[in-house]
């Protein structure tokens, strides 16, 4: 572990700061929270809620996540290593999104939900079923060897693989979050079902990780296409400053860090999926007592 340390560290300092810490990216994320703040005040109407101090911190720290994701160095060592990959997965499809749902506040889903057409989409894709198959087909085909080469060797295609699974993990969030309290949202029991039933679908591609005989991605264990996936972290594509052999190297035991990646993405996963479960319980059991104590009060006998 040590030595894997050191690896990386001399990996890194190879780099520019600007291509470690992407400003460019800093800065839209700054216009968005600042877009956030905004259009939260300035077309909220007298009868709805206020987007209170907690949904604030939520959004920065649903922003904030995602630029450790993809504007951190990170987002660069995921292209060098498969865990950091791995590691890069869980802050960006495990941590943000429910973040990002908890600081949208109701009121702008029931708008999305009455524009025509864009409503009616909407509601398609949070449905529980078809939220639950879609991010997690999704996100174990793009872990399946040649998907995953392929669109890592071909930059507008991962753009868009991304921007499709930033989509359905937020959509896959939604029934759990549930920011609109309506008829057919989901009780807190189906919840629980749907939280487990997220981490079993994911087990499969986490499992084909971690028990492989043999590591599974030209990305990082082919040098030309190691060499043409880094390239896309680099200002004009130029990787002329860099020692490739060294970076190349960074990881000894390509399998053994391929079995880490998958031990990485299934625990990350199931701290997050068990802290949605907990939360839930403790609310079926505090709303069930309350029921309870009501009912048990309903049927008291009367004083004279």
């Amino acid at each position: 572990m040590k030595n894997m340390l050191g690896n990386l560290r001399g990996s890194l300092s190879q780099f520019d700061w600007t291509v470690l810490w992407s400003p460019y990216y800093a800065l839209l994320l700054i216009g968005i929270y600042v877009l956030y703040a905004v259009l939260t005040e300035k077309i909220r109407r007298p009868d709805e809620a206020e987007t209170t101090l907690g949904q604030k911190f939520s959004m920065l720290a649903a922003l904030f996540v995602y630029y450790i994701g993809f504007g951190s160095p990170l987002d660069v060592l995921a292209h060098i290593t498969f865990s950091a990959h791995m590691l890069q997965m869980v802050f960006v499809y495990m941590v943000a999104p429910p973040l990002l749902m908890i600081a949208i506040p109701g009121w702008v889903f029931k708008r999305l939900f009455e524009v025509p057409y864009l409503g009616r989409t909407l509601r398609f894709f949070i449905l529980p079923l078809i939220a639950l198959i879609l991010f997690n087909s999704l996100f174990t085909f793009y872990h399946m060897p040649f998907i995953f080469d392929y669109v890592l060797t071909n930059y507008t295609v991962h753009r868009i693989f991304h921007g499709t699974l930033i989509f359905l993990s937020m959509t896959m969030w939604y029934p759990i979050i549930a920011p609109v309290n309506e008829e057919d949202s989901l009780s807190d029991l189906k919840k629980m079902v749907y939280i487990v039933a997220n981490g079993v679908l994911l087990t499969p591609a986490c499992a084909f990780m971690i028990f492989s005989q043999s590591f599974q991605y030209d990305a990082y264990q082919d040098p030309a296409t190691f060499a043409k996936v880094l390239a896309y972290c680099m200002p004009n594509n130029d990787l002329s400053g860099l020692n490739m052999e060294r970076l190349f190297g960074t990881t000894k035991d390509l399998l053994e860090d391929q079995r880490f990646g998958g031990v990485l993405m299934k625990l990350g996963q199931e701290l997050v999926y068990g802290l949605f479960f907990g939360l839930t319980f403790f609310t079926w059991v505090r709303r069930s007592k309350s029921t309870a104590v009501d009912e048990g009060m309903s049927f008291s006998p009367k004083a004279d």
